[in-house]
C-alpha cells in the first residue's frame, strides 16, 4: 500500500494492478482537492463515509453515504469534503493520470 499526504487528507493505494487501481481517499471537512482531470483514467467514486460534493464544471452531484458518481475521462472536477469523509476509488489502471488546474 502506498500512501499520499495531501493538504486536504490523504490517499492510500491500495491496489495498481495491470487492469484496475483502487484507492482510499480520505477528505478531511471544509479541505477540497485540486481542481483537475484525468485524460484516460475513468474512475468510480464511493462514498462510504461523510460527505462531499463533486464539483464538475457547473454541476454539483453531492455524495452522502452509500452513494456513488462515475467521471469519465476529461471531466474536469474536485472533491470538496462537506464532513470529514472517507470514498472508495475503482478506475482503470492509471492512477498517476492527473492533469492539475487550478490548487489552492
Amino acid at each position: 500500500m502506498k500512501e499520499i499526504r495531501k493538504p486536504w487528507g490523504k490517499e492510500l493505494w491500495i491496489a495498481q494492478e495491470k487492469e484496475y487501481g483502487g484507492k482510499i481517499l480520505i477528505i478531511k471537512g471544509s479541505h477540497h482537492t485540486s481542481q483537475h482531470f484525468h485524460k484516460d483514467k475513468k474512475e468510480t467514486i464511493y462514498c462510504f463515509k461523510g460527505e462531499v460534493e463533486i464539483v464538475m464544471n457547473d454541476e454539483i452531484v453531492t455524495l452522502k453515504e452509500g452513494e456513488d458518481v462515475t467521471l469519465i475521462p476529461r471531466a474536469v472536477h474536485r472533491i470538496v469534503g462537506k464532513k470529514d469523509s472517507v470514498l472508495f476509488e475503482v478506475s482503470t489502471p492509471q492512477l498517476a493520470d492527473v492533469v492539475r488546474l487550478k490548487e489552492e
